[in-house]
């Protein structure tokens, strides 16, 4: 839905981006699927995934997930992709590492705008530094997909609902309207940039 809503809202990509980020690639699920729909449509996207490849990072944070969670090598997830998609991922599309690190060098820096941004990184601390290195990676229109939104209490202010309660605390001028569920933890958002509206 996201694919049809840049090709339609977004005019192809002439109005917002047909650029996808995904945080957190795993086995390729969700990126394949992505591929797949952007073909469907007959909407040509460029696509950059973001992942450690070496599972979830080590944390003080209170959470459901363990360090080296969904561990899953750059090789068998650029296997899956050509398999699943027929799409040959290069090198210079994925952007490997923990994110601390890998969101602050030059080659993440360079990246264009994204119009839709999949964040499936677990943590408060891994959607922290994402939020924060796509503020200036995002326009208004731009969907954020929050995979683990729902993996708490509603009450509580705890991973991926933290670090979006935090990140538009200190950036006023964004916000992010709620669109669809998705999955069974999962909730899409768009991103307005308050200055931009006329």
């Amino acid at each position: 839905e996201a694919i049809n809503y840049i090709k339609v809202a977004g005019n192809n990509g002439n109005i917002i981006p047909a650029i996808y980020y995904e945080f957190g690639c795993f086995s390729g699920r969700t990126f394949a699927a992505a591929i797949n729909s952007a073909k469907f449509l007959k909407i040509d996207f460029k696509y950059y995934a973001f992942d450690s490849f070496l599972g979830l990072p080590s944390t003080d944070e209170k959470n459901i997930f363990k360090k080296g969670q969904f561990k899953f090598t750059k090789k068998d997830f650029k296997k899956i992709i050509k398999m699943k998609t027929g799409k040959t991922l290069k090198d210079e599309n994925i952007i490997e590492g923990f994110y601390e690190q890998t969101l602050k060098t030059e080659k993440a820096l360079k990246l264009p705008k994204a119009g839709i941004i999949y964040l499936d990184c677990d943590l408060y601390s891994s959607t922290i530094s994402a939020l924060n290195f796509l503020k200036n990676k995002m326009v208004s229109g731009s969907v954020l997909l929050f995979d683990d939104y729902y993996c708490y209490p509603v009450n509580k202010n705890m991973g991926q609902k933290k670090a979006i309660y935090e990140f538009l605390e200190e950036n006023r001028n964004f916000e992010l309207t709620k669109w669809k569920a998705f999955s069974s933890f999962g909730q899409s958002f768009f991103f307005i940039n308050k200055s931009d509206k006329n």
